[in-house]
């Protein structure tokens, strides 16, 4: 059995702030409208699977919301070598996103995120809710799969994450932190296909590849959610990030479908840079972090009321990675359509 580690305050922070990266980015990805998958086939219905987004549009003046509530559970990490180790103690996480789309014509859409974050390790937690990071974007359609449906839709999608969560100039509990403080940019491109099979149902194939551009310098001052002290003063530089996707659904009937999602998300070394005041002495602090990986599965199960209405509740789990949180995180969503 591998020896257990002690999970620290600096080591809490850091842990959050890259889990935070991961979860927020994947749903504000992932949300999907219920389609039927042609004109013609009213007894197929879709609400998408919890990671793998939408190449697909909604049609012009459309509006779809969807509520997602997620617990996140972390009782070990995955090591430097991939050995997945023991952490006490662990680290729980509530939260909520609120994914909004609208159409603005039938290949060009918006969307924003907004999120709300709970945490919890050993006898300390968030002091309350606490506002997240929020994102804003747009897809172009550019290969539509027509009216019988036998071409893939293809897309292209960017985002923007604004820091809207706090992250640095804060009291001693280090879950009041619930962003990085950096404005990251993310290109996507994203594929589907739809094959009906010999029993005359549906499945749905949907791919995806995303890059966050590294973000420039950003200030960090005070406790943080890098995990610095009291009188720092500094620069963190974050990584370059690379995501990919690919989910399967399969219509048993109108109403249900199964769902499941394979993925992996890769974020590049970070470093951290700055001075600590000790009185009348300043002393150099640096940190660099190494690049982290991980590997995931979110199996999960749909249920359709109709072509604008649908529940979807599974669970993503870690089975692989290096240097990062291995965790397990049941969600559920609601999906609405106006």
């Amino acid at each position: 059995m591998p020896a257990e580690t002690t999970l620290t305050l600096e080591n809490l922070a850091m842990n959050r702030s890259s889990l935070k990266c991961i979860l927020f980015a994947s749903l504000f990805a992932s949300t999907s409208c219920c389609v039927q998958a042609s004109s013609s086939d009213s007894d197929v219905n879709f609400t998408g699977p919890l990671i793998t987004p939408n190449p697909m549009n909604l049609p012009q003046g459309t509006l779809l919301i969807e509520p997602y509530l997620l617990y996140y559970k972390s009782d070990s990490v995955y090591d430097s070598n991939g050995n997945e180790q023991p952490v006490h103690p662990g680290l729980r996480q509530w939260q909520l996103s609120l994914p909004m789309f609208y159409g603005i014509t039938d290949r060009f859409q918006v969307q924003a995120t907004l999120g709300a974050v709970h945490s919890m390790s050993g006898n300390m937690s968030t002091d309350g809710w606490k506002v997240g990071d929020t994102s804003v974007g747009a897809q172009y359609l550019l290969l539509s799969p027509g009216q019988d449906g036998k071409r893939p839709a293809v897309s292209v999608f960017y985002a923007h994450r604004f820091p809207t969560g706090n992250y640095d100039q804060l009291d001693e509990n280090p879950f009041n932190a619930n962003g990085n403080g950096a404005n990251i940019d993310t290109l996507s491109l994203r594929a589907q296909q739809i094959v009906w099979l010999p029993n005359k149902r549906p499945l749905r194939v949907r791919a995806s590849l995303s890059y966050n551009l590294p973000p420039s310098g950003v200030n960090v001052n005070g406790y943080s959610t890098y995990g610095t002290p009291k009188d720092f003063h500094g620069i963190a530089r974050l990584g370059q990030g690379f995501g990919a996707a690919i989910g399967t659904e399969y219509s048993i009937n109108s109403q249900w479908v199964l769902a499941l999602d394979l993925t992996y998300d890769r974020t590049g070394s970070s470093q951290l840079r700055g001075v600590t005041n000790g009185g009348d002495k300043l002393t150099l602090f640096e940190r660099r972090t190494s690049s982290r990986n991980v590997y995931s599965l979110a199996p999960a199960a749909e249920y359709n009321f109709n072509d604008r209405f649908g529940l979807i509740a599974g669970v993503q789990l870690s089975f692989a990675g290096r240097d990062n949180d291995a965790f397990m995180t049941p969600m559920a969503a609601f999906n609405m359509a106006f």
